[in-house]
């Protein structure tokens, strides 16, 4: 419990320390204005208005009313509480049932830790499913009936968070399925009882109520359209061949973050002698001749991987640089490389060094990296776009708020997609639907004509854009400095300053009164506090649970972080869907406590494990091989 508290307390150093160190007051990464507009629309209109991926917009208005803070905080304490959740979920998966060697599952909490800021730029649905999925894994290398119900619900719970890699992790597992039946077949060996069957058990459930939620979305109001990130806007346009290219720049300047050329071998010597190796008399995880379900499940995620990147490389149909980091094999194999070459190294302090020169050649990069994010979503930014909320409260209803993007240097398809992501943020709920972007500049928009330029992909933006806003609806122009970097964005005798950022065809300025719910900066204090606040909620929640799957004490308290994750979005989205209000505290509080509630009743009701407990013939030894006793 120490190992795994230090652990945490290491992996918050690692998330926190480069808004710190600049005291930038909102969190990083591009796709912070999604999720936040993503949960005040949801909590305030219903989560059918934001989509197919209802659970981060259900987890951060619920999370906010518990611990009480702002949407920006909010999003930000549960952006770095999921990084160390999914290195601790990391470090159970390698915990395996009995006595792996210390060393092996503090580096697995470390390295995987480390790897997940490669998702740590705003990508908040992506780090909420891997912490659900490596958690599912652990649980099912329990071998148990429990840990395939908690597995399910973990899937669940990742499932409803990104749907997409509900698919690509279900596909894992499934590959593992087929392993573990052909494996078995000589023996005839399938049902409830193998791995195969527990497996196949967990991804139908968490399927079946992942399917069944996302049904309940077409009731309620429907999804809000817009291109809502650059990639959005370039399929819808059809621009397929520059979709591509973009893909292919973002692998190509990528790469070094990885540390192939450390961590490649090093999960190589994992994978073969870490838990692969037949002589290998401390081979990790391994079980007999045909090798655990830690050992199926990891080789399964690698060539998955090993298919996937090439296969986007050369069709460009997806991001290739998304399944590398979602790849969260490579640093689970590379932490039993190197648990191995210490194991080998006589000498202590020759280990020791080995070691640590071994962690910080695969750690550099990604930390250099990490410690060069910027925030997307500036104060100004943000100041500015309040304010247009707070005129837009003034405005009659129906009126369209048209926001002008204008950046000469580029296309503008990033730039829009940004502002609308943004003005959806910082509008009242309600008056989201009424958002438009034009891409020009304002004297055109005025005018009623789009902004012809050489730049091909910017006349095309400007003529869609154009095409969204009807000619037939009463409009108000907003042209914030952030959006319109044009040299005379703000020059149109039409328009009215209200301040040094913003101008408007609105009368004014005049005094405005704050809105209900309305986004404000944050500070590196405020937003640090929030992370351990939600980090500790989520343990809290899912301690119950975990240690009901899990019957290490160690390895399900550092299950439980990513258990929380799960049971409290499966439980809020239900919430939501029979008409609770996500955004009132009492709701927050009723939910906290029924998600984790059940979890310590299922714990206080169960039954004592008995070794080789719901496991055939065959399983009945541990995860380092040595035989169980089986009374």
């Amino acid at each position: 419990m120490a190992l795994v508290g230090g652990l945490a307390a290491v992996l918050f150093v690692v998330f926190l320390y480069p808004f710190v160190l600049t005291g930038y007051p909102v969190p990083v990464g591009p796709d912070v204005p999604v999720y936040l507009w993503w949960a005040r629309v949801g909590a305030a209109e219903g989560l059918s208005a934001v989509g197919t991926r209802p659970g981060t917009p259900a987890l951060i208005p619920t999370i906010a009313g518990v611990i009480g803070v702002g949407s920006v905080t909010s999003v930000a304490g549960l952006q770095y509480a999921l990084g160390p959740a999914i290195g601790l979920a990391g470090a159970a998966l390698i915990r395996g049932r009995d006595r792996t060697p210390q060393l092996a599952w503090v580096l697995g909490g470390l390295l995987t830790g480390i790897w997940a800021v490669h998702l740590g730029a705003g990508y908040l649905a992506n780090l909420a499913f891997v912490a659900c999925f490596l958690a599912a894994a652990a649980a099912l290398a329990r071998r148990t009936r429990r840990g395939a119900g908690a597995a399910a619900l973990l899937l669940a719970g990742g499932g409803l968070a990104h749907p997409q890699f509900f698919v690509v992790g279900a596909g894992i597992l499934l590959v593992a399925v087929v392993w573990s039946v052909w494996l078995d077949r000589d023996d005839g060996a399938f049902g409830s009882r193998t791995d195969a069957g527990r497996t196949l058990a967990a991804v139908a459930g968490g399927g079946a109520v992942v399917g069944g939620a996302l049904l309940t979305m077409l009731a309620g109001p429907d999804a809000l359209g817009g291109d809502t990130s650059k990639d959005a806007f370039l399929r819808r346009v059809g621009a397929l061949e520059t979709l591509g290219r973009t893909y292919l720049d973002r692998f190509f300047r990528n790469p070094g973050r990885y540390a192939p050329w450390v961590s490649v071998p090093l999960a190589a010597v994992g994978a073969w002698r870490g838990i692969g190796g037949a002589s290998d008399a401390d081979a990790v995880l391994r079980v007999g001749r045909r090798g655990g379900f830690v050992r199926r499940f990891l080789f399964s995620w690698v060539g998955l991987t090993v298919i996937a990147v090439p296969f986007a490389l050369a069709t460009r149909w997806f991001p290739p640089d998304r399944m590398l980091t979602f790849a969260f094999c490579v640093p689970l194999l590379a932490a039993l490389g190197v648990a191995w070459i210490c194991r080998r190294i006589r000498r202590r302090g020759w280990a020791i060094a080995v070691g640590v020169a071994l962690v910080v050649a695969f750690a550099w990069p990604a930390l250099t990296s990490w410690a060069n994010q910027r925030g997307f979503l500036g104060p100004q930014e943000v100041a500015d776009a309040t304010t247009v909320g707070r005129i837009a409260a003034t405005l009659p209803p129906g009126t369209l708020l048209v926001y002008v993007v204008d950046e000469p240097a580029t296309s503008g398809t990033f730039a829009a997609s940004h502002a609308l992501n943004v003005a959806r943020g910082t509008v009242p709920p309600d008056r989201t639907l009424d958002v438009r972007v034009y891409v020009g500049d304002p004297g055109r928009l005025l005018d009623g004509e789009p902004t012809i330029r050489d730049d091909r992909l910017f006349t095309l933006a400007s003529t869609t854009s154009l095409e969204g806003i009807p000619p037939d609806r009463p409009r108000e122009v907003f042209v914030i400095a952030d959006f319109a970097r044009g040299e005379r964005s703000f020059d149109d005798p039409r328009l009215v300053r209200w301040s040094d950022g913003l101008a408007t065809t609105v009368p004014g300025p005049r005094p405005l009164e704050e809105v209900s719910g309305e986004p404000g900066v944050s500070s590196p204090v405020a937003m640090s506090l929030a992370a351990v606040a939600t980090f500790v909620l989520l343990a809290a929640i899912g301690y119950g649970w975990a240690r009901w799957a899990i019957d290490a004490v160690g390895a399900a308290l550092a299950a439980a972080p990513a258990c929380g994750v799960a049971v409290l979005t499966v439980v809020a989205v239900a919430a939501e869907r029979i008409g609770a209000p996500l955004d009132a505290t009492v709701t927050a509080f009723a939910i906290s406590a029924v998600a984790g509630g059940l979890g310590y009743v299922l714990l206080a009701v169960r039954r004592p494990a008995l070794p080789g407990d719901d496991a055939t013939l065959g399983e009945r030894e541990t995860e380092v091989g040595a035989p169980a006793q089986i009374p």
